[in-house]
Protein backbone atom coordinates (compact mmCIF):
# COMPACT_ATOMS: atom_id res chain seq x y z
CA UNK A 1 0.00 0.00 0.00
CA UNK A 2 1.59 3.58 -1.23
CA UNK A 3 2.19 5.94 2.04
CA UNK A 4 4.59 7.66 0.01
CA UNK A 5 2.25 10.76 0.22
CA UNK A 6 2.85 10.64 4.27
CA UNK A 7 5.06 14.26 5.56
CA UNK A 8 5.30 11.79 9.28
CA UNK A 9 5.68 14.96 10.69
CA UNK A 10 2.94 16.73 13.58
CA UNK A 11 0.52 17.31 10.59
CA UNK A 12 -0.13 14.01 9.56
CA UNK A 13 -3.08 12.51 11.05
CA UNK A 14 -4.43 9.64 11.82
CA UNK A 15 -7.64 8.32 10.16
CA UNK A 16 -9.18 5.29 12.27
CA UNK A 17 -12.29 3.17 10.99
CA UNK A 18 -14.08 1.96 14.39
CA UNK A 19 -15.58 -0.92 14.63
CA UNK A 20 -15.91 -4.63 16.45
CA UNK A 21 -15.40 -7.29 15.25
CA UNK A 22 -12.66 -5.20 12.93
CA UNK A 23 -11.17 -8.43 11.70
CA UNK A 24 -10.20 -8.55 7.94
CA UNK A 25 -11.41 -4.78 7.33
CA UNK A 26 -10.66 -3.43 4.10
CA UNK A 27 -11.76 -0.18 3.90
CA UNK A 28 -7.98 1.30 4.60
CA UNK A 29 -7.25 -0.01 0.79
CA UNK A 30 -9.58 1.93 -0.53
CA UNK A 31 -8.83 5.34 1.35
CA UNK A 32 -5.20 4.79 1.49
CA UNK A 33 -4.47 5.08 -2.36
CA UNK A 34 -7.26 7.74 -2.33
CA UNK A 35 -4.58 10.01 0.51
CA UNK A 36 -2.22 9.45 -1.71
CA UNK A 37 -3.54 10.18 -5.46
CA UNK A 38 -4.28 13.65 -3.59
CA UNK A 39 -1.81 13.96 -1.66
CA UNK A 40 -3.70 14.01 2.10
CA UNK A 41 -1.59 13.84 4.57
CA UNK A 42 -3.94 11.24 6.74
CA UNK A 43 -3.36 7.15 6.70
CA UNK A 44 -6.42 5.36 7.57
CA UNK A 45 -5.99 1.75 9.84
CA UNK A 46 -8.79 -0.48 11.33
CA UNK A 47 -9.18 -0.19 15.18
CA UNK A 48 -11.31 -2.46 17.32
CA UNK A 49 -13.03 -0.91 20.04
CA UNK A 50 -15.25 -2.29 22.12
CA UNK A 51 -18.53 -0.82 22.59
CA UNK A 52 -17.94 0.05 26.47
CA UNK A 53 -15.15 1.78 25.20
CA UNK A 54 -16.44 4.18 22.51
CA UNK A 55 -16.60 7.44 24.84
CA UNK A 56 -13.21 6.27 25.96
CA UNK A 57 -12.07 6.52 21.92
CA UNK A 58 -14.14 9.38 21.28
CA UNK A 59 -11.98 11.45 24.12
CA UNK A 60 -8.25 10.05 22.70
CA UNK A 61 -9.70 11.60 18.88
CA UNK A 62 -9.92 14.76 20.31
CA UNK A 63 -6.77 14.61 21.90
CA UNK A 64 -4.70 13.22 19.52
CA UNK A 65 -5.96 15.84 17.53
CA UNK A 66 -7.63 13.80 14.98
CA UNK A 67 -9.63 15.45 11.81
CA UNK A 68 -11.74 12.05 10.84
CA UNK A 69 -12.90 8.69 11.84
CA UNK A 70 -15.15 6.39 9.92
CA UNK A 71 -17.30 3.74 11.90
CA UNK A 72 -19.36 0.47 11.52
CA UNK A 73 -21.08 -1.97 13.33
CA UNK A 74 -21.97 -1.40 16.35
CA UNK A 75 -21.64 1.84 16.72
CA UNK A 76 -23.04 3.42 13.88
CA UNK A 77 -26.03 4.52 16.43
CA UNK A 78 -24.15 4.16 19.93
CA UNK A 79 -22.09 7.02 18.13
CA UNK A 80 -25.35 9.75 17.93
CA UNK A 81 -24.70 10.98 22.02
CA UNK A 82 -21.25 11.92 21.88
CA UNK A 83 -21.46 14.09 18.38
CA UNK A 84 -22.65 17.78 18.59
CA UNK A 85 -24.09 18.02 15.32
CA UNK A 86 -26.24 14.45 13.38
CA UNK A 87 -28.31 15.44 10.55
CA UNK A 88 -32.11 14.69 10.21
CA UNK A 89 -32.24 11.37 8.43
CA UNK A 90 -28.52 9.82 10.02
CA UNK A 91 -30.36 10.66 13.21
CA UNK A 92 -34.15 9.28 12.34
CA UNK A 93 -32.81 5.72 11.37
CA UNK A 94 -29.72 5.62 14.24
CA UNK A 95 -27.17 5.51 11.31
CA UNK A 96 -23.55 7.19 11.26
CA UNK A 97 -20.74 6.40 9.52
CA UNK A 98 -18.64 8.83 9.04
CA UNK A 99 -17.52 11.80 11.86
CA UNK A 100 -15.73 14.92 11.05
CA UNK A 101 -14.15 17.71 13.44
CA UNK A 102 -15.85 21.16 11.25
CA UNK A 103 -13.72 24.31 11.49
CA UNK A 104 -15.55 25.42 14.86
CA UNK A 105 -14.09 22.60 16.35
CA UNK A 106 -17.74 20.24 16.89
CA UNK A 107 -18.05 16.61 15.81
CA UNK A 108 -20.42 16.35 13.04
CA UNK A 109 -21.91 12.81 12.23
CA UNK A 110 -23.43 11.61 8.77
CA UNK A 111 -24.84 8.33 7.65
CA UNK A 112 -23.88 7.53 4.11
CA UNK A 113 -24.95 3.96 3.00
CA UNK A 114 -28.08 5.59 1.40
CA UNK A 115 -26.42 7.64 -0.59
CA UNK A 116 -23.61 5.07 -1.28
CA UNK A 117 -25.77 2.50 -1.78
CA UNK A 118 -27.75 4.70 -4.65
CA UNK A 119 -23.85 5.65 -5.96
CA UNK A 120 -23.07 2.12 -6.35
CA UNK A 121 -26.49 1.35 -8.90
CA UNK A 122 -26.34 4.49 -10.74
CA UNK A 123 -22.20 3.54 -11.60
CA UNK A 124 -23.51 0.20 -12.82
CA UNK A 125 -25.69 1.87 -15.17
CA UNK A 126 -28.94 1.25 -13.71
CA UNK A 127 -31.99 2.87 -13.42
CA UNK A 128 -34.80 1.94 -10.60
CA UNK A 129 -37.55 4.30 -11.90
CA UNK A 130 -40.85 2.70 -11.93
CA UNK A 131 -39.63 -0.95 -10.20
CA UNK A 132 -40.34 -2.87 -7.86
CA UNK A 133 -37.78 -3.58 -5.42
CA UNK A 134 -37.61 -6.60 -3.17
CA UNK A 135 -35.48 -6.23 -0.15
CA UNK A 136 -34.21 -8.48 2.22
CA UNK A 137 -33.94 -7.08 5.75
CA UNK A 138 -35.05 -4.23 7.64
CA UNK A 139 -32.18 -3.07 9.67
CA UNK A 140 -31.26 0.84 9.93
CA UNK A 141 -29.59 0.83 6.75
CA UNK A 142 -32.75 0.21 4.98
CA UNK A 143 -34.33 3.24 6.01
CA UNK A 144 -31.71 5.66 4.71
CA UNK A 145 -31.63 3.22 1.36
CA UNK A 146 -35.51 3.58 1.11
CA UNK A 147 -35.37 7.58 1.05
CA UNK A 148 -33.19 7.28 -2.00
CA UNK A 149 -35.00 5.05 -4.03
CA UNK A 150 -38.06 7.09 -3.17
CA UNK A 151 -35.79 9.81 -4.87
CA UNK A 152 -35.09 7.72 -7.76
CA UNK A 153 -38.52 7.06 -8.57
CA UNK A 154 -39.31 3.80 -7.51
CA UNK A 155 -42.64 2.34 -7.70
CA UNK A 156 -43.04 -0.33 -5.12
CA UNK A 157 -40.91 -1.65 -2.25
CA UNK A 158 -41.75 -4.71 -0.52
CA UNK A 159 -39.37 -5.54 2.89
CA UNK A 160 -39.05 -9.12 4.04
CA UNK A 161 -37.76 -9.47 7.35
CA UNK A 162 -38.30 -12.17 10.06
CA UNK A 163 -38.85 -9.93 12.69
CA UNK A 164 -42.23 -8.18 11.90
CA UNK A 165 -42.29 -5.71 14.73
CA UNK A 166 -39.01 -4.45 13.37
CA UNK A 167 -40.35 -4.28 9.77
CA UNK A 168 -43.41 -2.32 10.53
CA UNK A 169 -41.88 -0.26 12.55
CA UNK A 170 -39.60 0.91 9.74
CA UNK A 171 -42.46 1.08 7.11
CA UNK A 172 -44.25 3.52 9.86
CA UNK A 173 -41.26 5.83 10.44
CA UNK A 174 -40.85 6.16 6.79
CA UNK A 175 -44.15 6.37 5.31
CA UNK A 176 -44.86 10.17 5.48
CA UNK A 177 -41.22 10.31 3.45
CA UNK A 178 -41.00 8.39 0.62
CA UNK A 179 -44.05 10.08 -1.72
CA UNK A 180 -46.18 8.32 -3.60
CA UNK A 181 -44.05 5.07 -3.96
CA UNK A 182 -46.01 1.96 -2.48
CA UNK A 183 -44.12 0.29 0.83
CA UNK A 184 -45.20 -3.07 2.33
CA UNK A 185 -43.36 -5.36 4.66
CA UNK A 186 -44.04 -9.40 5.03
CA UNK A 187 -42.70 -11.86 7.06
CA UNK A 188 -39.72 -14.00 6.22
CA UNK A 189 -41.71 -17.02 5.05
CA UNK A 190 -40.46 -19.30 1.69
CA UNK A 191 -43.70 -18.51 0.37
CA UNK A 192 -43.39 -14.81 0.60
CA UNK A 193 -39.80 -15.11 -0.44
CA UNK A 194 -40.48 -17.07 -3.53
CA UNK A 195 -43.68 -14.86 -4.58
CA UNK A 196 -42.12 -11.96 -4.10
CA UNK A 197 -39.09 -12.73 -6.15
CA UNK A 198 -40.98 -13.76 -9.33
CA UNK A 199 -42.70 -10.75 -8.99
CA UNK A 200 -40.05 -8.06 -8.64
CA UNK A 201 -37.55 -6.32 -10.87
CA UNK A 202 -34.98 -5.55 -8.31
CA UNK A 203 -33.41 -7.86 -5.38
CA UNK A 204 -31.35 -6.38 -2.62
CA UNK A 205 -29.24 -7.97 -0.11
CA UNK A 206 -29.33 -6.02 3.31
CA UNK A 207 -28.78 -8.31 5.71
CA UNK A 208 -25.61 -8.71 7.54
CA UNK A 209 -26.43 -12.82 7.42
CA UNK A 210 -22.96 -13.69 5.28
CA UNK A 211 -20.61 -11.45 6.45
CA UNK A 212 -17.30 -11.89 7.79
CA UNK A 213 -17.75 -12.79 11.34
CA UNK A 214 -21.47 -12.51 11.38
CA UNK A 215 -22.52 -16.45 13.11
CA UNK A 216 -25.05 -17.13 10.83
CA UNK A 217 -25.68 -17.64 7.16
CA UNK A 218 -28.58 -17.85 4.62
CA UNK A 219 -30.77 -20.67 5.53
CA UNK A 220 -32.61 -20.44 2.32
CA UNK A 221 -31.72 -18.98 -0.97
CA UNK A 222 -34.14 -21.17 -3.06
CA UNK A 223 -36.11 -17.98 -3.68
CA UNK A 224 -33.45 -16.47 -6.33
CA UNK A 225 -34.26 -19.35 -8.63
CA UNK A 226 -37.93 -17.73 -9.22
CA UNK A 227 -36.23 -14.08 -10.14
CA UNK A 228 -36.54 -13.17 -14.04
CA UNK A 229 -33.72 -13.32 -15.66
CA UNK A 230 -33.46 -9.44 -16.10
CA UNK A 231 -33.94 -8.94 -12.49
CA UNK A 232 -30.82 -6.88 -11.30
CA UNK A 233 -29.46 -8.31 -7.78
CA UNK A 234 -27.19 -6.00 -5.08
CA UNK A 235 -25.56 -7.21 -2.62
CA UNK A 236 -24.72 -4.72 0.68
CA UNK A 237 -22.41 -6.53 2.52
CA UNK A 238 -18.23 -5.85 1.62
CA UNK A 239 -16.62 -8.67 3.26
CA UNK A 240 -16.36 -11.43 1.61
CA UNK A 241 -16.90 -9.92 -1.95
CA UNK A 242 -18.82 -13.29 -3.22
CA UNK A 243 -21.29 -13.76 -0.74
CA UNK A 244 -23.85 -16.79 -1.30
CA UNK A 245 -26.17 -14.33 -2.60
CA UNK A 246 -23.40 -13.00 -5.34
CA UNK A 247 -22.47 -16.15 -6.21
CA UNK A 248 -25.81 -17.58 -7.08
CA UNK A 249 -27.08 -14.48 -8.73
CA UNK A 250 -23.87 -14.92 -10.91
CA UNK A 251 -24.11 -18.27 -11.65
CA UNK A 252 -27.86 -17.32 -13.17
CA UNK A 253 -26.42 -14.41 -15.13
CA UNK A 254 -27.83 -11.60 -13.18
CA UNK A 255 -26.73 -8.27 -13.50
CA UNK A 256 -24.82 -7.70 -10.08
CA UNK A 257 -23.73 -4.70 -7.85
CA UNK A 258 -21.24 -5.75 -4.97
CA UNK A 259 -21.13 -4.82 -1.90
CA UNK A 260 -17.39 -3.32 -2.15
CA UNK A 261 -19.20 -1.48 -5.47
CA UNK A 262 -21.36 0.44 -2.54
CA UNK A 263 -18.29 0.97 -0.57
CA UNK A 264 -16.65 2.68 -3.37
CA UNK A 265 -20.13 4.99 -4.03
CA UNK A 266 -19.84 5.91 0.04
CA UNK A 267 -16.14 7.39 -0.50
CA UNK A 268 -17.55 9.36 -3.26
CA UNK A 269 -19.89 11.34 -0.38
CA UNK A 270 -17.32 11.09 2.59
CA UNK A 271 -14.71 12.96 0.37
CA UNK A 272 -17.10 15.33 -0.29
CA UNK A 273 -18.65 16.01 3.13
CA UNK A 274 -14.72 15.37 4.26
CA UNK A 275 -12.37 17.47 2.41
CA UNK A 276 -14.84 19.42 -0.43
CA UNK A 277 -14.04 17.89 -3.41
CA UNK A 278 -15.09 14.20 -4.94
CA UNK A 279 -12.25 12.22 -6.30
CA UNK A 280 -12.15 11.00 -10.11
CA UNK A 281 -13.69 8.11 -11.38
CA UNK A 282 -10.20 6.78 -12.25
CA UNK A 283 -8.80 7.27 -8.99
CA UNK A 284 -12.36 5.88 -7.66
CA UNK A 285 -11.47 2.55 -9.67
CA UNK A 286 -8.58 2.55 -8.54
CA UNK A 287 -9.30 2.12 -5.20
CA UNK A 288 -12.03 -0.35 -5.66
CA UNK A 289 -9.36 -2.65 -7.34
CA UNK A 290 -6.78 -2.10 -4.28
CA UNK A 291 -9.57 -3.42 -2.12
CA UNK A 292 -10.47 -6.73 -4.14
CA UNK A 293 -6.31 -7.32 -4.59
CA UNK A 294 -6.37 -7.34 -0.76
CA UNK A 295 -9.21 -10.02 -0.84
CA UNK A 296 -7.23 -11.56 -3.43
CA UNK A 297 -9.99 -11.65 -5.46
CA UNK A 298 -9.50 -11.01 -9.37
CA UNK A 299 -12.24 -9.77 -11.85
CA UNK A 300 -15.50 -9.91 -11.28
Amino acid sequence: MDIAHLKFTKDTKLFPIIGCPMGQSSASYAYNPLFAAYDINEIMWPVEIQPENLGSFMEAFKTLGMKHFSLTMPHKAAIIPYLDIVDEESRLFQSVNIVKIDEEGRTVGRGMDGKGNMAAIRQAGVSVKGMHVMILGAGSIVGVILLELAKEGVKKVTIINRSMDRAEALVRKIKDSVGNMQLSCLEFTRANLDQTASACDFFMQATPLGLYGFPQEHDYLGFMDYLKSEVVVMENIVNPPQTKVAVKAKEQGHKVIYGVDMMIGQLAEIFSFCYGFEPSQEHLEKAKNSVYEYFGFEGR
